[in-house]
């Protein structure tokens, strides 16, 4: 590596990944704390689990509809303004749960609170291919599954202790809501020092160093295309690109694991413990979320460094593992350990998810097909947690629920394993034709 590329990719890999890290962790904090809030708010509340899953699901259902919106302003908008202003407003959308006095109400920020998110995480991955080359969007990538791993280590012991508190006079899950959506805004604020649509406005970056990142993802950018990425495509054009629609089943299956486990691990926890305090709760909830920061960077750098398919499909098998270790767990610590499983076979399939979509697309339309693709992981997210709510409803287990998330893993091995395999046998087509 020459100075200047040393020089270039430490900034990029420290700027960048610290705005990734911190805004994920905020985007997971705000998503998923009902999950702690529930432990009390359904008294206060009188919500049913039924319709707590539904209030938490109907967040996924408007980040479906808004998703490829979402995708085009980004577009126009460009990173920085786009960014900042969503992430601004959910987190006002947040302070304004901790004064619902109604299920109706919290189900209708929930709704406004997915919409705002929508825009954000589908909006990162663009970010990462505007900065990053391929070899680096596993490492990349993982800043995401690190920032919510953080926010299961550090929220979780935080939601369980605040639970106890009252900030401003409100109650416990009042004053979760309060305080995180509140330092949601301030993060959003302080981030735009690091945050820049390109490398040529940051001012981070010495002037050498904005013309050789310029030009190196310019050349891997060219190498996409050659390759077959999609350069230049409409909405409809691109639903037509089986790649991509496999993708969007692909992604809907991991969605709808991810939200079982995002917004249940807190009850499920607690089943297993028989009588263990939210305290006790909120610190054994860590242990999923360490699991998940360890994979995230390790399982990312060495896929970049050899290869993606195997990377990306095998910890689907993993986490089925978990799943179905789960209701076999007789102590708390081998229920936190069955989970543990299940965060870490759902971070190794992410990590190398999206840097496999980054394959197949080009710059051009890279916002537009993001957003198609994310909004797959929605109609999981959506239907998921009502699903398993109504089964813990229906039978007072979480078996049924568990076991169509195990279901939904294998559904998912075998649709990758068809991307990749086709993937495959289509570049050493291009390659015979070129030798020729």
């Amino acid at each position: 590596m020459s100075d200047v590329e040393r020089r270039t990719q430490s900034k990029v890999k420290l700027y960048m990944l610290t705005y990734i890290i911190a805004g994920q962790f905020f985007v997971q904090l705000d998503r998923t704390n009902i999950g702690f809030a529930q432990l009390t708010m359904s008294r206060e509340l009188a919500i049913s689990a039924t319709a707590f899953g539904f209030a938490s699901g109907i967040f996924a259902l408007a980040a479906f509809f808004v998703q490829v919106p979402a995708g085009l302003l980004f577009q126009r908008f460009g990173a920085r303004r786009w960014l900042t202003s969503i992430m601004i407003a959910w987190g006002l959308c947040v302070v304004a749960q901790a004064f619902a006095t109604n299920q109706t109400q919290l189900i209708v920020l929930r709704f406004l609170l997915g919409a705002l998110e929508a825009g954000y995480v589908p909006g990162v991955y663009v970010l990462v291919s505007l900065w990053f080359k391929g070899n680096n969007h596993g490492v990349a990538i993982s800043g995401l599954q690190i920032g919510a791993a953080a926010s299961g280590v550090l929220g979780a012991p935080f939601a369980g202790w605040i639970l106890g508190q009252s900030v401003l006079r409100l109650s416990g899950w009042r004053s979760l809501f309060f305080v995180e959506g509140g330092v949601t805004v301030l993060w959003a604020l302080v981030a735009l020092y690091i945050l820049y649509d390109g490398p040529e406005q940051a001012i981070w970056l010495k002037s050498d160093e904005r013309t050789f990142l310029n030009q190196d993802i310019a050349a891997y950018q060219a190498k996409k295309i050659a390759d077959g990425a999609v350069e230049k495509a409409t909405l409809w054009e691109a639903l037509k690109d089986l790649r991509i629609v496999a993708l969007i089943l692909s992604y809907t299956c991991a969605g709808w694991v991810s939200a079982t486990f995002a917004f249940f691990i807190p009850t499920l926890l607690k089943i297993a413990g028989k009588g263990l305090d939210n305290q006790t709760v909120g610190f054994m909830a860590m242990g999923p979320y360490l699991v998940m920061a360890v994979v995230a960077f390790t399982w990312g750098a060495h896929a970049d460094k050899t290869e993606r398919h195997w990377h990306c499909v095998l910890p689907l098998l993993v986490g089925a593992a978990g799943v179905i270790m789960y209701p076999l767990a007789s102590t708390p610590l081998m229920a936190m350990g069955s989970l543990a499983l299940v965060q870490a076979g759902s971070t190794g399939f992410f990590v190398n998810f999206w840097p496999t979509c980054h394959l197949i697309v080009g710059k051009d339309t890279i916002a537009k097909t993001t957003a198609m693709i994310n909004a797959g992981t929605h109609i999981g997210s959506f239907v998921a947690p009502i699903v398993f709510g109504y089964a813990l409803d229906l039978t007072g287990k979480t078996t049924l629920g568990l076991y169509i998330c195990v279901v939904m893993m294998m559904i998912n091995f075998v649709i990758m394993n068809i991307f990749f395999f086709n993937y495959k046998a289509q570049l050493k087509k291009r390659a015979a034709v070129s030798a020729a």
